[in-house]
């Protein structure tokens, strides 16, 4: 038990360090590049996001659930698994990278500028490595090696960080279109750094041997898992794609030129959310840590329901904590991290938005450890719709005009936090605990406390008190045991 919490509390400390980092990135990068240059990266974004997708197939979630549960059936050698999975990955990230060097005359079109085609075409070694990156981090998330994993990925963010800041000053007096193109340079780079600490902490471990003619056909299976599930990041993506151009299209008609709503959504993609989604680290996290026990436990109702109640506990605490810091200091902390304040009342018109997303990724965990891939695919084709037809249809009113982006993409991000709860809850027998109430209750008086005193001194007392009550809540109800979800068993 020593040895597990030595364990966790590195991994919270290479956790915290992440988060660090990429606040850093996120400060230095924006400063250094300025609102253009992130209008730049913004439309570029989208594209990457869609490469990225199409071309991973969800691998690393689909390998993480395979080796898990083979790690008690025993029906399959764990190469052969890693093996299938990165002959799909490494296949469909071919067909894609081709894609991508065939797509010159698109962008041409869509923007009238071919700048788009060139960070792009950086990208493509970012695809491969960071595709065969997530078999690996499969691989050793099933095995509870949660600390290599977040090792490389804290090696990968420093290099990240030095790298475009060194190419950024290097280059400084450089058109701005070519310190984006540099900074992309920097993301493929630092992508090999992580790439090369996972595969050397693997071969010390594990044995890559031959594939049995036996078994060649678990491609098939891997393909099979694969298909649904990227199916569902697809629709995500895709929304992602296409939902700038809408409101491009929706701002024209109201005469607002091309410059203003590429700002409007650069502000809100690249300032606003990135500031309200700085605390999903925990429950991203957490969900990491949960995936493989849940999957493990998905038939002992009774265990499961224990287990989501202590996640529950802890994502209600981060999420409040996370939305009253960016609601009553969107100035002060914007100021920290960009020098730039314009998207303050984007922050606080989204932030109680985002106090309800932070359950998604609970959620969507529980789905996947049932194979409910269509479920997912599903939810994400209705939110995505109605996103997509909500910002249109706001967009193009003369009187809502670009805030009608914002107020869409709330409303669709409420119906699927909605669904993936309906349906989670559903597939595993969630039986909520009387116990969620009392973390309920504090987080509405400290919400409360938060409004009434303004005073920063006064906010840190009672973050810190609302923090520590919770604390004793958690530990009193469950026997002063605050990491044991390794305890939980299959029976």
């Amino acid at each position: 038990m020593a040895k597990f919490k030595q364990k966790i509390y590195f991994i919270v400390f290479l956790v915290i360090a992440l988060k660090l980092l990429g606040v850093l990135y996120r400060i230095f990068s924006t400063r250094m590049l300025g609102l253009e240059g992130m209008r730049l990266m913004s439309m570029i974004t989208p594209s990457l996001s869609l490469a990225l997708c199409m071309s991973s197939l969800s691998i690393q979630s689909v390998c993480n659930q395979n080796i898990a549960l083979n790690i008690s059936t025993k029906k399959i050698r764990v190469s052969n698994i890693m093996l299938s999975a990165s002959r799909v990955t490494m296949t469909s990230t071919t067909i894609i990278s081709i894609l991508l060097l065939l797509s010159f005359p698109l962008y041409k079109y869509l923007y009238n500028d071919y700048f788009i085609y060139y960070p792009l075409l950086l990208c493509i070694p970012l695809l491969y490595l960071s595709n065969i990156s997530g078999v690996m981090k499969g691989y050793l998330e099933a095995n509870n090696r949660f600390i290599t994993t977040y090792f490389a990925n804290v090696v990968e963010s420093i290099t990240k960080l030095l790298l475009t800041i060194f190419l950024l000053i290097v280059f400084k007096d450089f058109s701005i279109q070519n310190k984006v193109i540099l900074a992309y340079l920097a993301l493929s780079l630092s992508e090999l750094s992580s790439c090369l600490i996972l595969a050397l902490k693997i071969k010390k471990k594990i044995r890559i041997n031959t594939i049995n003619f036996k078994e060649i056909n678990y491609s098939k299976n891997i393909l099979k898992q694969a298909i649904p599930l990227t199916l569902e990041s697809l629709i995500q993506t895709i929304s992602g794609y296409i939902t700038p151009f809408i409101f491009y299209y929706a701002c024209k008609q109201n005469n607002i030129s091309f410059y203003e709503s590429t700002t409007f959504f650069a502000l809100t993609t690249s300032y606003a959310i990135p500031l309200l989604i700085n605390g999903q680290f925990a429950t991203m996290t957490l969900a990491k840590f949960l995936f493989p026990s849940i999957t493990k436990i998905r038939d002992n109702h009774k265990a499961l329901s224990k287990l989501i109640n202590k996640a529950l506990c802890y994502i209600i605490v981060a999420s409040t904590l996370c939305f009253c810091l960016c609601f009553f200091y969107t100035n002060d902390f914007l100021n920290l991290m960009y020098g730039d304040i314009k998207s303050n009342y984007i922050v606080r018109f989204l932030a109680p938005v985002y106090l309800i997303l932070y359950f998604d990724t609970l959620f969507l965990i529980i789905l996947q450890a049932y194979n409910k891939e269509k479920t997912l695919f599903l939810i994400s084709i209705i939110s995505q719709l109605i996103t997509i037809i909500s910002i249109y249809l706001l967009s193009i009113n003369p009187f809502i005009n670009t805030f009608g982006f914002i107020i869409g993409l709330a409303i669709g991000s409420m119906v699927k936090c909605i669904l993936l709860c309906f349906f989670a809850f559903k597939a595993s027998k969630y039986k909520p605990s009387i116990n969620i109430l009392s973390f309920i209750l504090l987080s509405i008086i400290y919400i409360i406390l938060c409004f009434i005193y303004h005073n920063f001194l006064y906010f840190i007392i009672i973050s810190l008190l609302y923090s520590l009550l919770s604390l004793l809540i958690y530990l009193s109800i469950y026997n002063n045991r605050l990491f044991d979800f390794h305890k939980l068993k299959h029976t």
